[in-house]
């Protein structure tokens, strides 16, 4: 009896063995009968979407003046205004005609300069998105050299995306996980004076969809040439060339931008482009034109009224932009700190 005890016992000592040395040799679980073993790995968590958090940017424009190239006292006042707000611009979207410009390269660098001293006595240079006016452009030979300057000399910040070949002076700026895209263009390239057209107009097509495999909840255009100038410039901005104009708000109006804002004329105003100023156009835009942070015109006379619902105001001003989860709120604010326009409107 003992001894077939002993030879049982030996027996499964063998089996056992056996199968583990089986195991150790690469058994599949689809080699075992019955259940495979229960895995201790426990499963991969689902990503989370990014919670959205409300944004704040400033737009001002038009600062040029006698003061090395600006107005600076006028410049130093708002500046001083837009850093008291609380809480604080993420960004400040500059639209163009920072300086007066010259065709001398020397004298617009030093103008250049005096702008950037006095913009980071209040706020650092990598907050600044500047956009490129026609007194930048300012140039008596006609070519890329001042864009160049200008594109190299703001390179402090980072764009999200930009166009190549033209310097930095077209790109967007995304805010937070897709919660809003700023887009800035060139209405003062060389060869492209006045329009959006050619390589910017469909990089812009492309800008205002997914791009970076990022889809934008709200959107901002930037530009310094009105499409649709109030008084001072008609005839003399984008309208211009009213076709490319119209092909150009297409996209604004297509792809859901939530405002236009502009500098260029001397006063703030603000009106709604419909389908009253194109059939084609299914939507009711803001144009924000707010050019009178340093350089302002006298005249409150405009003669293009259509859709407008502020009539030119000539007073020195900057507009303040809070980005929320489902609306957007706008305020211009003049340099005495009154309220001249606010209006909200729904994000898309």
């Amino acid at each position: 009896m003992k001894k077939f005890v002993i030879s049982l016992l030996i027996v499964i000592v063998i089996s056992v063995v056996g199968t583990g040395f089986f195991l150790s040799f690469g058994l599949r679980h689809d080699d075992y009968v019955g259940e495979p073993p229960v895995s201790t790995i426990a499963p991969t968590a689902a990503p989370t979407a990014v919670p959205f958090q409300p944004h704040r940017f400033v737009f001002l424009a038009d600062s040029r003046g006698s003061d090395g190239g600006i107005n600076e006292p006028v410049l130093k006042k708002l500046l001083k205004k837009i850093k008291a707000l609380k809480p604080q611009p993420e960004y400040i979207v500059f639209g163009g005609d920072l300086i007066t410009g010259s065709t001398d390269v020397a004298t617009y660098e030093a103008q250049l300069q005096t702008f950037a001293d006095c913009y980071s006595k209040y706020f650092p240079l990598e907050t600044l998105l500047p956009v490129f006016g026609n007194h930048e452009e300012y140039s008596s030979t006609n070519d890329l050299v001042h864009e160049q300057i200008f594109g190299a000399f703001f390179s402090q910040f980072t764009p999200t995306a930009d166009l190549e070949g033209y310097n930095r002076t077209v790109y967007y700026k995304d805010l937070g996980a897709g919660d809003a895209r700023l887009v800035v263009l060139n209405s003062y390239h060389v060869g492209e004076i006045n329009q959006i057209t050619k390589r910017q107009f469909e990089w812009f097509q492309t800008a205002s969809l997914v791009s970076n495999g990022v889809e934008p909840k709200t959107k901002f255009v930037f530009l310094h040439s009105p499409p649709y100038p109030t008084g001072g410039h008609v005839g003399s901005a984008l309208d211009m060339f009213p076709k490319e104009r119209d092909k150009f708000w297409k996209v604004v109006d297509n792809t859901n931008y939530i405002a236009l804002f502009c500098g260029h004329e001397h006063i703030y105003s603000r009106r709604l482009v419909d389908s009253s100023f194109n059939p084609s156009f299914q939507r009711e835009v803001n144009q924000v034109i707010a050019g009178a942070a340093g350089a302002i015109s006298m005249s409150a006379l405009y003669t293009s009224k259509k859709g407008i619902i502020v009539p030119p105001k000539s007073v020195y001003h900057f507009v303040v932009v809070d980005v929320k989860e489902k609306e957007t709120k706008v305020k211009a604010i003049s340099i005495k700190g009154k309220t001249i326009d606010q209006f909200t409107v729904a994000n898309n």
